[in-house]
């Protein structure tokens, strides 16, 4: 922060007016420069060009004000040169001149889904909307700490892919930086971590999704399974928090009309979810019935396959990739 000391009279004893400039924003903001008067003024008056732009300012101000002049100048970097004269109420004026430089960036747009993530073959695409000086990917294992990181300089493709090694551990965040030339930055982070909780199938009543009182311990096994997967991952231990949401996914055997079991599996499903929310987990919950359209044990239609009676129950900070189990992104959220 610049001082503006004056030569003449009372004035001189105070730091009469004090400059500040805030030289590097993202559009829409403005670079500006703000003027704090600590002694009254009859007139300050401001003439500045910077770059393509100028900024005029003439006027008298009291002890105490601020006067802030923005700055309109296009994206990039722009050198600012004027002056700054003021005249005092106890008859003394000053003058300096003014001379800085400002930048100006519009925000970077950085895009990137768990489809984008391949964390099998350690490899990220990242999907822009301008070329950035700097992407910066850092890999985090399931202790909080960084367990490897990539750096590409000047890219310039709106699509950029980053690799990375890593010893096997599971990945819990990969943080993005995508820096400007101005050294402004944009962070996203990607929570690639997954759960598959253990658990024993409840067996519901023929046609019912109403969950029987004996098979409740079922589901209270899997609960203590997803309590000691959020200790171990609550954010005090990690030093960042994960996002955390619970997906239960519904299925059925072959007997019956296809439309029947999936509109059945979806309601054994919201069953399972509701009982989750109503024993404790106050995460968002997401549910969907895939009926008999992901089979896990192949069988032809109207075979009676208790393995096919099933459900699944994932943790994770995003959705499910579809897969040959999940093949639609359907999920519904529990209300």
């Amino acid at each position: 922060m610049p001082w503006l000391f004056w030569a003449f009279g009372i004035a001189q004893a105070n730091q009469a007016i004090s400059l500040n400039v805030i030289h590097t924003v993202h559009a829409p903001k403005k670079p500006a420069l703000v003027m704090t008067v600590n002694a009254a003024a009859s007139q300050i008056s401001v003439q500045l060009a910077c770059g393509p732009s100028t900024v005029a300012f003439s006027d008298a101000a009291h002890v105490g004000q601020t006067v802030r002049l923005d700055i309109e100048v296009p994206s990039g970097t722009h050198d600012c040169r004027g002056t700054l004269n003021a005249q005092f109420t106890d008859g003394t004026e000053g003058s300096m001149p003014l001379a800085f430089t400002v930048n100006r960036q519009h925000p970077i747009e950085l895009r990137a889904t768990t489809a984008d993530l391949d964390i099998e073959n350690r490899r990220l695409r990242v999907h822009l909307n301008q070329p950035v000086a700097q992407l910066v990917l850092q890999v985090f294992g399931d202790k909080g700490t960084v367990i490897a990181q990539t750096v590409q300089n000047g890219v310039s493709k709106k699509t950029a892919t980053l690799e990375w090694q890593h010893p096997p551990t599971p990945v819990t965040r990969l943080r993005i930086t995508a820096s400007g030339k101005s050294g402004l930055a944009t962070n996203l982070d990607l929570f690639p971590w997954r759960f598959d909780v253990p658990h024993d199938d409840v067996i519901f009543p023929s046609g019912s999704s109403l969950i029987p009182p004996a098979e409740e311990f079922k589901l209270l096994a899997a609960k203590q399974e997803i309590d000691a997967t959020l200790n171990r991952f609550a954010g005090d231990s990690l030093g960042f928090d994960i996002p955390i949401q619970l997906f239960v996914a519904g299925y059925t055997d072959t007997v019956g009309n296809a439309i029947a079991n999936r509109t059945l599996s979806e309601q054994r499903a919201r069953s399972i979810a509701t009982w989750f929310r109503l024993n404790g987990f106050t995460q968002p919950i997401h549910y969907q019935g895939f009926g008999e359209s992901a089979l896990a044990v192949p069988t032809p239609d109207e075979t009676d396959a208790p393995a096919n009676r099933r459900a699944e129950y994932i943790i994770a900070s995003d959705l499910p990739q579809i897969s040959a189990s999940m093949p639609s992104n359907r999920w519904v959220l529990l209300r």
